[in-house]
């Protein structure tokens, strides 16, 4: 059904794995999409760059967030905007599970 809005829940969407970080596309339409990443204590995503904006939205935990060879925390209830072609990685250096919403466009 067109112009029908979807309410998605991240609590039943998690999903974790003990071998590396689970990355899943939980929502997209032929301009950007949304994938839900889950990581254990000490997973990562290794710093890379997309040609558009990338968005992640902080859902559950904290973790080591590094742009530009400078590190910061971010943590549950924060947004972290990444502007196109800008370096960017994080880790999970808690002792908890990180769930971050990634928002980028299409073909990023």
């Amino acid at each position: 059904m067109k112009n029908k809005s979807l309410i998605l829940d991240i609590h039943k969407l998690k999903k974790f794995s003990d071998e590396k970080r689970h990355m899943e596309t939980i929502w997209s339409d032929k301009h950007s999409k949304i994938n839900i990443i889950c990581m254990k204590p000490g997973q990562e995503i290794t710093t890379h760059t997309h040609h558009g904006n990338h968005i992640w939205m902080i859902m559950e935990g904290k973790g080591e967030f590094t742009t530009a060879g400078e590190s910061q925390v971010v943590e549950h209830g924060k947004i972290v905007i990444v502007p196109p072609l800008a370096e960017h990685g994080i880790r999970n250096a808690s002792g908890d599970d990180l769930v971050i919403a990634s928002l980028t466009s299409q073909g990023d």
